[in-house]
């Protein structure tokens, strides 16, 4: 198939090598012509992308990825609340594109987070609760996008990202006075992601939404110290509080049931020294 990844960062370059790799025709999107075409040494057509995306620039090269048969929407959004509706803009600029094109199906990646405001249990079929203005963008993205292209899009909601270079316990390490410390984590590898969404691809009648996360869920405090002695790192000190959390647990076993894939990472644990 002719795919294209929208986005080729933490996630989206090893997803494209992993597509790469699986015989597929691989587009990656970077946001200048020097980075993309570093693309080519990973077997990837380097395709660079400025969004938002206006009818002048869909030519090319441009006009062969927005025509692929599966295109993985993996932008990131801007860090301030500014920039917010100018990201939602800029998906649906691409989104459009693609429509219009002729491709043939969308992958979104989204956030667990869109359900902050939920306790206990969240499945895939749970209704949305988001609490922060980067959640209330996804859920306007995911609205757009579902009402364009209906069931040709799978919506794939991550946990939180960790890998060999990667750990929320890096910024936590030292600190003192953290909250939350009895809420459970909710986090998902970046190999198990790769191999989850490779797999999706592959896959023509999916779920409409799919979670990634670990099944391991462990407390904050419990975790994040563990993970800090691990890397031998300063301990982070979690105030106390309530033993009972009701904080969201993100559930992904209809996810895994339906990709037919086992976590090759559920003890969160894999990290380099």
């Amino acid at each position: 198939m002719n795919i294209a990844i929208c986005g080729c960062g933490w996630l989206g370059l090893p997803l494209a090598k992993a597509l790469y790799k699986k015989g597929h025709n691989v587009y990656g999107t970077k946001r200048n012509e020097r980075e993309a075409n570093a693309l080519s040494a990973y077997g990837i057509h380097g395709v660079p992308m400025q969004l938002p995306l206006t009818e002048d620039v869909q030519v090319s090269s441009l006009a062969t990825m927005l025509a692929s048969d599966v295109m993985v929407i993996n932008i990131a959004a801007g860090r301030n609340s500014i920039d917010k509706e100018q990201h939602y803009q800029n998906v649906l600029s691409l989104s459009n594109a693609a429509y219009q094109s002729g491709c043939q199906r969308i992958i979104f990646i989204s956030t667990t987070s869109v359900y902050d405001g939920r306790k206990g249990r969240v499945a895939e079929d749970d209704d949305v609760m988001p609490l922060t203005d980067s959640a209330l963008t996804h859920v306007k993205i995911e609205n757009s996008l579902r009402t364009q292209w209906g069931d040709q899009l799978t919506i794939v909601r991550l946990s939180g990202l960790i890998g060999e270079d990667r750990h929320p316990v890096k910024f936590l390490a030292g600190r003192n006075a953290l909250k939350g410390g009895s809420n459970p984590v909710n986090l998902i590898h970046l190999e198990d992601c790769v191999a989850a969404i490779v797999r999706l691809v592959g896959i023509k009648d999916s779920m409409p939404v799919l979670h990634l996360a670990s099944d391991f869920h462990p407390t904050r405090s419990k975790y994040y110290t563990q993970m800090a002695k691990q890397l031998s790192l300063p301990l982070p000190e979690f105030l106390p509080d309530d033993e009972s959390s009701t904080a969201k647990v993100i559930d992904a076993a209809k996810t895994l049931t339906n990709l037919g894939y086992v976590l090759k990472h559920r003890d969160l644990c894999c990290l380099n020294r």
